[in-house]
């Protein structure tokens, strides 16, 4: 093989005089280039949006979250959950009751989801970052107080400084509806506004009304011991994974453990069908530029006829002579791969450095969650932009150097 790829080496790189079919492999390399930098620039900013938008969830999402494979709700008494609770590895653990109403506020209503949740809920979520407006309070007294999530506060046009409150409107859980009189399927109560709080998220901001737990249960007419949901943190220092399979072993195969990619898996999942629709895209246009190479490798194998019969007079044999083209072909795909690859991460990593790129005009910074394009370069897609391109340019050099190794 160290013979085939000197020779197809020099015929690529040697110095010589310049003819069209140099500029051919120049332009077909350079071709390669740009879709191979375009991959890599594409999928980075899928990644860097993904980890944008990953990071404004987190700060709503507990790190854990315990809930019901078969069913809705479950007993927060239940002594396997009360073990989990006291795992060293938990730092707090909240239980939590999420169910579906219809909000009115004035002549405007929408529906939502009531989020009840326990006592030291404020401890598990940091609040503090999140809250725009007024405090983290859920009662006084006897009074309900709620927090309503910025999207639903400007849909229903709710304000801490008007002294409207929200109409709550939920299903009673074990109730049927008479169609004669369909309000006593429904449980109502006024609840007043205590705090606005926001993720930038449409959703999150636009889905939760957060709400005590036993205001949640008595809404719904659940128990006190009814829940949806076990929401936990975790101490510093303790690994995601190893937490959720110890949880799992212990919890069996009633419940089921969800970490914080999992608590928005169709999200996630969406995001990555539409980063490799994007990848497809493309490289069916980077193949157009691949399949140039097969022009240019013909008419080298033309040119070089006289090359061709002196190698063979010097003893190297059809499937040899086959070789050298052969690597001639995937050495310009290559080059330009690799080439095109180098600038594409240089180009993230100067996006990353200084934003170059960004999503308006700096009278409009402030207004997105990031004033550039965010970028993640990932080691997955670098690789997996090579292995498509050198694989493509290998059975696309082999088209037309099949015929050498017949001896035709």
């Amino acid at each position: 093989m160290k013979f085939p790829f000197y020779i197809a080496f020099r015929y690529l790189f040697s110095p010589k005089k310049h003819s069209a079919i140099n500029i051919i492999s120049l332009i077909c390399a350079i071709g390669i280039g740009i879709g191979a930098l375009a991959l890599i620039c594409v999928l980075s900013v899928y990644n860097g949006f993904q980890d944008l938008i990953s990071g404004t969830f987190s700060q709503f999402d507990p790190d854990l979250r315990i809930s019901k494979v078969e069913g809705k709700t479950f007993d927060s008494q239940n002594e396997q959950l009360l073990k989990v609770k006291s795992l060293p590895c938990i730092e707090q653990a909240a239980f939590v009751l999420e169910e579906n109403a219809v909000v009115k506020c004035g002549d405007r209503q929408t529906w939502l989801t009531i989020k009840g949740v326990s006592d030291n809920y404020k401890q598990l979520i940091n609040f503090g970052t999140l809250l725009k407006d007024g405090r983290f309070l859920l009662s006084n007294g006897d009074t309900p107080f709620g927090i309503l999530g910025l999207t639903l506060a400007v849909k229903l046009n709710a304000s801490l400084y008007v002294p409207n409150p929200l109409e709550v409107y939920a299903p009673k859980h074990d109730a049927s509806i008479d169609i004669s009189n369909p309000s006593s399927a429904f449980n109502q109560e006024n609840i007043i506004l205590s705090g606005i709080y926001s993720v930038e998220q449409e959703e999150i901001d636009g889905r939760y009304l957060i709400v005590s737990l036993q205001e949640a249960q008595h809404l719904f007419g659940y128990n006190a011991n009814e829940c949806t949901g076990l929401e936990l943190k975790l101490r510093a220092g303790e690994e995601t994974e190893k937490a959720k399979q110890a949880i799992a072993e212990l919890l069996g195969n009633d419940f089921k453990v969800e970490d914080k990619r999992e608590q928005h898996q169709d999200f996630y999942r969406m995001l990555k069908v539409e980063k490799w629709i994007s990848f497809l895209i493309l490289t069916f246009i980077l193949l157009i530029a691949v399949f140039n190479v097969t022009g240019s490798l013909s008419m080298l194998i033309i040119e070089k006829k006289n090359d061709i019969n002196t190698l063979r007079n010097l003893g190297a044999d059809n499937t040899t002579i086959s070789r050298i083209f052969l690597l001639e072909g995937w050495l310009v795909t290559a080059t330009g791969a690799i080439i095109g690859v180098l600038i594409g991460v240089l180009l993230c990593l100067a996006q990353q450095q200084w934003g170059l790129l960004r999503l308006g005009s700096e009278e409009e910074s402030g207004m997105f969650l990031t004033d550039a394009y965010p970028v993640v370069v990932q080691a997955t897609d670098i690789l997996a932009v090579l292995a498509t391109v050198l694989i493509a340019g290998l059975l696309v050099a082999w088209l037309p150097t099949r015929h050498l190794a017949q001896g035709k």
